[in-house]
């Protein structure tokens, strides 16, 4: 073989050796991206479920329910006066006044 034979064989090595190296970083990149595309399936399908629990949550009837059940309060008549026992803490913040 001739030295112009030898030098088109390294080209031609090279050439391929750097097609599999671009078509392996190609592969990489597309199972990265079907990953993140999956992963961010995922977190748009965990967003509407916490949405619809916060919605749950922010039930009235759930919180009064709770209120009631949970808390014994009761709620207040119009017709009812509710007095606060006094206390050193609203003496000291009487005087702050």
């Amino acid at each position: 073989m001739t030295r112009r034979q030898w030098i088109l064989v390294g080209l031609i090595t090279i050439s391929a050796m750097s097609l599999v190296n671009a078509r392996y970083h190609e592969r990489r990149l597309f199972t990265q991206v079907d990953r993140t595309d999956r992963i961010s399936q995922k977190l748009d399908s965990d967003i509407e479920v916490l949405q619809v629990e916060l919605t749950a949550l922010r039930n009235p009837g759930r919180i009064d329910g709770a209120a009631k059940r949970d808390l014994k309060m009761v709620p207040l008549q119009p017709t009812e006066i509710l007095y606060w026992p006094r206390s050193s803490l609203d003496e000291g913040v009487r005087g702050l006044k």
